[in-house]
């Protein structure tokens, strides 16, 4: 993906995420902090509200850019071709059909909180996190499939994640900007009951992102070889950021609100000591601490669009368990033929050279282009840069397929599709074979290598 289509892509992306932190963020501080019956609440309330339906309303707008992108992408064209691709994306494609379901969830959720007397208070909240569990089927978790442990650990990620992060912006701009007209038990009880959410999700967020990176890394080298593992690397020092201010706000200053506690906790205690040793003893007097709530909740919301942003710039790069592919590639030319061996050898290791692959000779990627389009490849197949017609089928994009697969693998593919069938959208029939045609009366010999080759250079 060129420079422009990606920072277009991760930016709808960052949009979304933050609007969808922002509405579960606010619908989990409206039912699950802010305590009910309380009159000093009503007008807050309402703000906290508005709040939820501009932030769904920012939501629909951001899906509403990310099918333009998909479409674009998938089109390869300008922003013509990619309206025209839409209805193809919407009614050929998993992603489209995640993205209707997204769709009428997120009118559903603007509706209810449009009313003016909301009965059902708790029906936004569980269809935001149906919301959640589409970004996860249309990301990186979902290449294993929709039902998988994968997707499952993601939704978690992203509900808990975007629970925390929200509610720190709802809290910074709506709920602490009220704090000197209410009496003090409510903001200890408020602040109180924000600390034990955040609490929770952080845990959450640890095991479930912990998961997340060893699927995706799959060992510690790419963290710092790849792209991707660098992003990662700030995403998590940004996340450590928020779990330290957190643990102040939550174990030094929320218990000093309240002045007849007597008893702190085991952490309390150590997080007391840890900043007395880093930061020397507190000179903030007690009828500031309301100040310094609100002051340190606004660093960790700003800290919190940050991780957004890292988030965002995840989801649209390759992820880093992909360089194994690169290596592999690389080894693979590296022992790439004339190869010399007895007969005997031969037999000893099996009848083939000892690191042998299958590679089909140079081809000619200009004619392999030709016999491309003359199969008519491209009606299920992205090829970004190229000028194809949108396609009309779900198979897989195959842009940059070459940096990722040998050319044998890709040979194979063609002769053979049902000897090895990936498992995921666009790539298995409903019986569950390969979804690719087969080939074998359509090609010659001579073509199969051209075309090979004309895969390999993408």
């Amino acid at each position: 993906m060129t420079v422009l289509p990606f920072v277009s892509a991760a930016t709808i992306r960052w949009i979304q995420l933050a609007a969808l932190a922002a509405v579960l963020g606010g619908l989990a501080v409206d039912l699950l902090v802010l305590p009910a019956g309380v009159e000093e609440l009503a007008a807050l309330r309402r703000r906290v509200r508005r709040w939820n339906r501009l932030a769904t309303f920012a939501l629909i707008l951001g899906t509403g850019g990310e099918l333009l992108v998909r479409a674009s992408i998938m089109s390869g064209g300008p922003l013509a071709s990619a309206l025209a691709a839409v209805p193809l994306v919407l009614t050929r494609t998993h992603f489209g059909t995640i993205w209707i379901g997204r769709t009428a969830a997120l009118v559903l959720v603007l509706l209810l909180l449009m009313a003016p007397r909301p009965r059902l208070r708790g029906a936004p909240l569980l269809l935001s996190v149906g919301v959640a569990l589409t970004t996860s089927l249309t990301g990186h978790a979902g290449d294993w499939g929709d039902l998988t442990l994968s997707v499952f650990v993601d939704w978690i990620h992203v509900v808990a994640s975007a629970a925390w992060t929200g509610g720190l912006a709802g809290m910074a701009v709506l709920v602490l900007a009220e704090r000197a007209t209410w009496p003090p038990t409510l903001l200890r009880t408020v602040a109180r009951r924000f600390s034990r959410l955040a609490g929770l999700c952080l845990i959450a967020v640890a095991v479930s992102g912990g998961y997340n990176a060893w699927v995706q890394v799959g060992a510690l080298a790419p963290l710092w070889t790849t792209a991707y593992g660098r992003v990662l690397d700030a995403k998590l020092l940004a996340v450590v950021g928020l779990a330290c201010l957190g643990a102040v706000n939550r174990y030094v200053t929320i218990p000093r609100l309240d002045p007849h506690r007597r008893s702190d906790g085991i952490a309390s205690r150590w997080v007391r000591r840890a900043r007395l040793v880093l930061c020397g003893p507190s000179k903030v007097p007690r009828h500031a601490l309301p100040s310094r709530l609100a002051a340190y909740v606004a660093r960790e919301a700003a800290l919190a669009v940050l991780v957004l942003g890292l988030t965002a710039t995840l989801g649209e790069s390759v992820p880093a368990r992909h360089a194994a592919h690169a290596a592999h590639l690389a080894a693979a030319g590296a022992e790439r033929g004339p190869y010399r061996a007895t007969m005997g050898e031969l037999h000893e290791s099996g009848g083939v050279p000892k690191g042998w692959m299958f590679t089909p000779p140079p081809g000619d990627p200009a004619r392999g282009r030709r016999i491309f389009v003359r199969l008519e490849c491209y009606s299920c197949h992205v090829v970004r840069g190229e000028d194809f017609p949108p396609p009309t089928g779900a198979g897989p994009d195959l842009t940059d397929m070459g940096e990722h697969h040998p050319a044998g693998y890709l040979a194979e593919s063609i002769m053979n599709p049902n000897a090895v069938i990936v498992e995921g959208p666009g790539y298995t029939s409903p019986d569950g074979s390969s979804a690719m045609p087969d080939y074998r009366d359509s090609l010659t010999l001579d073509e199969l290598i051209d075309l090979v080759a004309y895969l390999k250079n993408r």
